[in-house]
C-alpha cells in the first residue's frame, strides 16, 4: 500500500500488518491494556474476496469473522454489538487513511466512531497507522467542533429549520410533545420530564405570575453537575400542550421518530433552533444560557450579572409566537 498524506501533510505508514497474539484489551477508547486475540490471524490481502471480508479502495481486506471473535471474547455482548456496527460503518477510514468523513460528524458521533476505529486498529495491529491518521486530520479525543464547519454543513440554521418542519409534519401522535420540545428550548429528556411532571405537580411547578415552569424546585430531576434547567418561559399555547400531553418516555419518542424518518432526524435540533432564533431576535447570550440551563463559567455571570427577571422573560415570551410561525406550529 502506498504512503498517504492527510491535511497536515503527515505521512501515514502503509498497513495493515498481521497482529501478534496479544494486541490490545480493556476499556473502549484510545488507551487500554492488551486483549487476547483468536489464534486465526486477520486477513489483510491486497486482492481476493470471500464471505465476511470487508474491502477498502486500496484492495486491503478485513476478516470480520476474526474481528467479531476478538471483540466478543473480551467485551460484553451489548458493547460488542455497538462497537462492531460502528467498525463496519467507518472501517474504510482505517484502510484508506482518509478520515474526511469523520470531520463533519457531530462531536459525540465522531468520538464513538474514533473509539470503534481505535479498537479495530488494535485488533488488526494497525495502531501506528491509526495514530498517524488522527494526527494528519487533527482528530482529538474531545467533543470540540469547529464552529464554521458546523455552519457550512448540515448544521446551518436554514437546514435545521427544514429538518424541523419535516420532523413535526411526520411526527403523528407525538407532535404535541415535539412542539413543546421546540418551544421550550430544553434538552429532549428535560422537556419530556417537564411534561410528565406537570400532570401531577402543576400547582407547585407553574409560576402563573411569571408564567414560567420552575425546574429548580425539583433538583433531583433537573440539577445535574454541568447540565441544569432552572426555569422555562411558557405561554398559553405551551400550557395547552402540557395539559393535553400523555405520558411519554425518551426511548418511545426516539424509536417513533426513527421508524418514520430514520436516524437522520433528531429532536435535539430544536434546542439549536431555539437558541439561534432567540439570539437573532436580540436576546442576550447570557439569558439564552440561563434559560437553556448551561452552567455559567465566567466570573461576570457567576458573581455580577443580576438582571430583573421580568425584564428578561417578557421579550422571550413575545418571541415564542414568532418561533411558532417559523416552525409552522399552530
Amino acid at each position: 500500500a502506498r504512503l498517504a498524506c492527510g491535511r497536515s501533510g503527515v505521512r501515514i505508514p502503509p498497513g495493515p500488518v498481521l497482529p501478534c497474539q496479544n494486541a490490545s484489551r480493556g476499556s473502549p477508547g484510545h488507551s487500554s491494556p492488551d486483549i487476547a486475540l483468536p489464534s486465526q490471524g486477520v486477513r489483510a490481502f491486497s486482492n481476493g474476496s470471500g464471505p465476511g471480508v470487508g474491502k477498502g479502495s486500496n484492495g486491503l481486506q478485513i476478516d470480520w469473522g476474526y474481528v467479531e471473535r476478538a471483540i466478543y471474547a473480551n467485551y460484553s455482548r451489548k458493547w460488542a454489538r455497538w462497537c462492531l456496527a460502528l467498525m463496519r460503518r467507518y472501517y474504510r477510514v482505517l484502510l484508506t487513511s482518509d478520515a474526511s468523513e469523520l470531520l463533519i460528524l457531530k462531536p459525540r458521533t465522531r468520538l464513538d466512531a474514533m473509539t470503534a476505529l481505535g479498537m479495530l486498529a488494535k485488533v488488526l495491529g494497525m495502531r501506528e497507522r491509526w495514530r498517524a491518521v488522527r494526527e494528519a486530520y487533527g482528530l482529538r479525543w474531545t467533543r470540540e467542533r469547529d464552529y464554521f464547519l458546523a455552519v457550512l454543513t448540515s448544521q446551518a440554521y436554514s437546514s435545521l429549520i427544514t429538518k424541523a418542519r419535516r420532523l413535526l409534519s411526520s411526527s403523528g401522535h407525538h407532535r404535541g410533545a415535539l412542539e413543546f420540545i421546540a418551544l421550550s428550548g430544553l434538552r429532549v429528556g428535560e422537556a419530556l420530564e417537564a411534561m410528565n411532571l406537570y400532570r401531577t405537580e402543576a400547582g407547585n411547578y407553574l409560576n402563573r405570575e411569571l408564567m414560567v415552569l420552575e425546574h429548580f424546585r425539583y433538583p433531583a430531576r433537573f440539577m445535574r453537575k454541568t447540565k441544569k434547567a432552572y426555569v422555562t418561559v411558557v405561554d398559553d399555547y405551551m400550557l395547552d400542550l402540557l395539559e393535553s400531553s400523555e405520558p411519554l418516555t425518551y426511548n418511545a419518542l426516539r424509536m417513533g421518530i426513527r421508524r418514520r424518518l430514520g436516524r437522520d432526524h433528531c429532536p435535539g435540533i430544536f434546542r439549536k433552533i431555539w437558541a439561534t432564533f432567540m439570539r437573532q431576535r436580540g436576546i442576550d447570550p447570557e439569558v439564552i444560557d440561563l434559560l437553556q440551563g448551561r452552567t455559567p463559567k465566567s466570573i461576570f455571570l457567576r458573581h455580577y450579572y443580576r438582571p430583573d427577571i421580568t425584564a428578561i422573560l417578557s421579550p422571550v415570551r413575545e418571541n415564542l409566537r414568532l418561533l411558532r410561525e417559523e416552525l409552522g406550529i399552530g
